[in-house]
């Protein structure tokens, strides 16, 4: 295996001073090949790629922005290609490869998988990713870094501390759920660790099941928690663990179902209402997870004597966590990775490779792809003229501050996008943060979603600590939920969840000048430096990543004004006229027909690369079918629909594009090649 010195020589050999090193997280299956048959969506999920050199992050990015399917553990193949074409390098000008789990632990997986399918090639986890990218890396230069070390090493290096405890926590990595390090000086030393049997991860899932969501539904029992009363299940949950001397802890993740079934809770079915009962359930899965991570943190900080806190995998993500753990008092800064899920790992795996690469503190997740030029954007708005008003504003910041502040709610796409699971004013949905009408308002027309979960507050750097109770943190990210300041709980209608708590993003202007300038204009207008910002996408889609998505968004949505660029976009005063549209079958989904018991031939739309456990989907009439085959997605519906039909196809394919099932195009974009 190449060592960093022999790569180093190498890049020297190449006329460059820095090394590249492309991080990659991600299953070993594709969109297109299931190589590990019914492989669970939870394994390797979130897959992404990233590109460091010894330097800095040049780009990192997740596969669901591209392929468009949320959490895909597919291999980034897209996210590859985009990391590569943001560079200006190709495969073969990468010094090293890293992935985000260890060779012998997959290795191991792999054969296992064979037992259950014989027809699996026999071929380790090096020959396989050697596979994926063609062959155009040499074998020796892939390295495999172990999951919690990947985490670690990315939260470390971007806190910006020399000394920490690092302490990652998910479901699982190779054999441990929970990995404690001292971090001092560059070097991660293992402290503490925690086995996957009494995952916190699997906790928190296997409580999220109960409620009746699935599996990454997790954060939706975190905003419903704060309704209930813990006290109600205390007990009954207090039976399932016991907290051990120097940090342990006893937790039986497989039994906790048939224990909580014992204990007489009862699953809730989905969809059905949500009850107290529910509430206090999620109240009290909440405060467990809380009691054993503070715990541990205290044990280990005791033990340590270290006052930093660094945090990442999925657990970490619970920002009212996180928000408890700072205002503990135990710690004087906490830094909680932006990417904490499992894409992460992906830069975590890169930057572990990278050993000199310089610690600086993290304020920007602006990694990802970049929106593209601004005569690029205005063929894309110029293609769907029919349907859309345009105008550029001589300073679109303060043109949508105006917007807001008449109560519009706007879709706000610029430059590159975020890196990790939160908008963060790149890919963003823009609102007034004062009346709270409006999170239900966009909770049902927008995100269409429920009603419990509260969205976020951006404010300006200079104005956070008047309107949060920051507890020493400097929440960049979304990543903690902290104190609404009492005197503005009502004033912050929109963005104060119901225990007086708000998962605050703060705006520096060095960082993000055009949204720090829109919160500003803001604030000169209403008074209140805060905007409501949440993630640029419905409930069936990734966040948007392109200029064709952010337009597809903003015309299946209740949106009342699209940003994009320098451009205002708002819809045209006719009613959008379906048939002059194009119908294209969304890159994920295909067509099928079958014959029911009861005779008829009937024909539905599903998702091909989903597993089958979770792909969605939807009946289609035989008209809507011809339409679809007919129109070979290049002539427009009214070409390809009778008359009598047209009503009901159209109203099926804008059902359908909302779900992400099927594309609408205009026809100037059905004879191009490439995004929409």
């Amino acid at each position: 295996m190449a060592s960093v010195q022999s790569v180093a020589r190498t890049c020297l050999e190449r006329g460059r001073d820095t090394m590249l090193v492309l991080g990659i997280s991600g299953s070993f299956n594709t969109e297109d090949e299931q190589w590990i048959p019914g492989l669970p969506r939870g394994f390797f999920h979130d897959s992404a790629a990233a590109i460091v050199n010894d330097r800095s992050v040049l780009f990192a990015a997740e596969e669901e922005r591209f392929s468009r399917v949320k959490h895909t553990h597919a291999f980034p193949l897209r996210a590859i290609r985009a990391s590569l074409d943001h560079c200006g390098v190709a495969l073969r000008d990468i010094d090293e490869v890293a992935f985000f789990f260890d060779e012998t632990f997959l290795d191991h997986g792999l054969s296992t998988f064979r037992l259950q399918h014989p027809d699996l090639p026999d071929v380790c986890a090096r020959e396989r990713i050697t596979q994926l990218l063609d062959g155009a890396v040499d074998p020796e230069r892939i390295h495999f870094v172990p999951h919690h070390l990947a985490h670690a090493a990315a939260t470390y290096r971007d806190s910006g501390f020399d000394q920490a405890l690092v302490l990652v926590m998910d479901s699982s990595g190779e054999t441990e759920s929970v990995s404690a390090f001292r971090a001092a000086g560059g070097e991660l030393t293992l402290e503490f660790t925690a086995p996957t049997a009494a995952s916190l991860g699997q906790l928190y899932f296997r409580g999220t099941r109960f409620l009746g969501f699935k599996l990454f539904d997790e954060y939706k029992v975190m905003g419903l928690a704060p309704y209930g009363d813990p006290a109600r299940y205390r007990n009954v949950l207090r039976d399932l663990y016991e907290l051990g001397p120097d940090g342990s802890y006893r937790f039986d993740a497989d039994r906790m179902d048939d224990d909580l079934l014992r204990a007489g809770i009862r699953p809730r079915r989905r969809g059905e209402p949500m009850s107290a009962d529910h509430h206090d359930f999620a109240a009290a899965l909440q405060e467990m997870l809380e009691t054993i991570v503070e715990h541990v943190a205290a044990t280990l900080v005791a033990r340590s004597g270290e006052q930093r806190l660094c945090l990442s995998g999925g657990v970490a993500q619970n920002c009212t966590m996180n928000g408890r753990i700072a205002a503990s008092g135990r710690f004087s800064d906490v830094f909680v990775h932006p990417a904490s899920h499992d894409g992460g790992a992906a830069l975590g795996a890169a930057v572990e490779r990278t050993p000199g690469m310089p610690k600086i503190r993290r304020r920007r997740t602006d990694l990802g792809t970049d929106l593209g030029s601004e005569a690029a954007i205005g063929e894309l708005i110029a293609a769907w003229r029919d349907h859309l008003t345009v105008q550029r504003p001589a300073d679109i910041a303060d043109a949508v501050a105006g917007e807001l502040a008449a109560d519009l709610v706007v879709g706000w796409a610029q430059g590159r996008a975020e890196f990790g699971p939160r908008a963060l004013g790149h890919r963003s949905i823009v609102a007034d943060p004062r009346p709270a009408a409006n999170r239900d308002r966009i909770n049902r027309m927008i995100k269409q979603r429920e009603s419990f979960r509260p969205f976020a507050p951006a404010v300006l750097a200079e104005r956070a600590d008047e309107y949060f109770e920051l507890a020493g943190t400097e929440p960049d990210f979304m990543t903690f939920a902290l104190p609404v300041r009492p005197q503005y709980r009502e004033l912050l209608g929109a963005v104060t969840h119901v225990d007086g708590s708000a998962r605050v993003q703060v705006v520096r202007r060095d960082v993000n000048k055009l949204f720090w300038r829109l919160i500003d204009r803001f604030g000169a207008r209403t008074g209140t430096p805060v905007v409501l910002n949440t993630s640029f996408n419905n409930n069936t889609e990734p966040i948007v990543n392109s200029a064709a998505d952010a337009v597809r968004c903003f015309l299946t949505t209740g949106l009342d004004r699209l940003a994009i660029g320098p451009y205002l976009l708002a819809r045209a005063a006719t009613a959008l006229d379906p048939s002059t549209l194009v119908p294209v079958l969304a890159p994920t989904a295909a067509m099928r027909v079958r014959r029911t018991s009861r005779g008829p031939v009937e024909w539905e739309l599903h998702e091909w690369s989903h597993p089958t456990d979770i792909a969605r989907t939807a009946p289609v009439s035989a008209a809507t079918a011809a339409a679809i085959t007919d129109s070979a997605g290049q002539r427009q519906i009214r070409e390809c629909v009778a008359v009598a039909d047209r009503s009901t196809v159209e109203g099926e394919l804008l059902s359908l594009w909302q779900r992400r099932l099927v594309d609408l195009i205009p026809v100037a974009l059905a004879h191009t090649k490439g995004d929409h």
